[in-house]
């Protein structure tokens, strides 16, 4: 076994979902501060007179006044709360203008938490994820003799079973393990997220299409957060006649920087310059990788581009659409989901 320390800096904001959303009976923003709250604790707490009034504006079905009875009544040092963190004041502005028209649902996108202990994570097959994008789509750019695009992944990986689909038995990435990251209490906070696209002049338009989600602060947003988590390879799996194909760190720090640093880079010129982002994005480009570190992206909102194929990618976009005439960034202000990841071999067993 090779295991290996991998530090972990957020070079900006990063999303990973639950795939659900919190709605405005399940959360409170006062001062900035988002505090997801358990209604039904709330309820329980509420002297006699207070039950009776709720209960009279659920019978009325007055959602606008529901939301006002739980805004003023909600105590922070007197209710428990499931979790916390900042809103920008962006934020915090939708929310005040908002929470009292109810055809505006004000759902937040919570980042993925621990259940164990709520804090936020950085899922180790995430990280493994990319890494596995990057090694695919490095592998297939160097073969010209792709046979079956829908089974690529098997071909370039030769891990193919006898009709010539990919065989888990063979896949070489059953030999790499990467460790979850956690996050501290104070590492993330909810942005409102932007769609954006560039008008004839260069400039960058939002597409008004709102999207609240809680991410992780960053290097660009200006507080930065590193997080460490474990990568094992198993050269004793690798040996076996199993597995074809051999991964080792090299291959993957080789492999990720020549895909994601590319994706940067052609972001930062194609889409990035002349507009308001271009200091942004540029600082980006310019973040230095030592001989043991490399470059990933991750989470919701990466770009179609990221998560497929270089030779071989086919968004699947609408008829007489074309896909990469959009971003979604925070805030008109940062883009989404960069990682440098630096590795220490700790131990070969």
């Amino acid at each position: 076994m090779k295991k290996y320390k991998l530090k972990c800096k957020i070079l900006s904001p990063i999303h990973i979902g639950t795939g659900s959303e919190i709605e405005p009976f399940d959360y409170i923003i006062k001062e900035n501060k988002f505090y997801k709250i358990s209604l039904e604790n709330f309820l329980l707490n509420l002297d006699h007179r207070d039950k009776e009034k709720f209960n009279l504006l659920v019978s009325k079905n007055n959602v606008n006044e529901i939301r006002k009875f739980i805004i003023e009544n909600w105590d922070a040092e007197k209710y428990a709360v499931d979790f916390f963190c900042d809103v920008s004041p962006e934020v915090n502005k939708v929310y005040q203008e908002n929470i009292n028209h109810i055809e505006n649902q004000l759902l937040i996108n919570p980042f993925i938490r621990s259940k164990v202990n709520n804090l936020p994570y950085i899922p180790g097959s995430t990280i493994k994820g990319a890494i596995r994008t990057a090694i695919i789509s490095e592998l297939a750019k160097k073969k010209n003799d792709i046979k079956n695009i829908r089974n690529i992944e098997a071909e370039v990986l030769n891990c193919q079973n006898d009709k010539g689909f990919l065989d888990p038995k063979k896949d070489p990435f059953r030999a790499i393990k990467i460790s979850d990251g956690f996050l501290t209490i104070n590492s993330t906070v909810i942005l409102k997220i932007v769609n954006v696209s560039k008008d004839k002049f260069g400039k960058l338009i939002s597409l008004k299409i709102q999207m609240l989600n809680e991410v992780t602060y960053s290097y660009i947003s200006g507080k930065n957060i590193e997080f460490e988590a474990e990568l094992i390879i198993d050269n004793n799996l690798q040996q076996t006649h199993f597995l074809k194909t051999i991964i080792n760190i090299e291959s993957i720090k080789k492999c990720c920087n020549s895909f994601y640093q590319s994706k940067m880079a052609d972001e930062d010129k194609n889409f990035y310059q002349r507009t308001s982002l271009e200091k942004i994005s540029h600082g980006l480009c310019l973040q230095e990788f030592e001989n043991n570190s490399f470059l990933v992206r991750i989470g919701r909102f990466s770009g179609v581009e990221n998560v497929t194929l270089d030779k071989y990618r086919d968004p699947n976009v609408p008829e007489g659409k074309s896909w990469g005439k959009t971003k979604n960034i925070c805030e008109m202000k940062y883009p989404l989901g960069w990682l440098k990841i630096t590795f220490e071999e700790v131990s070969n067993v």
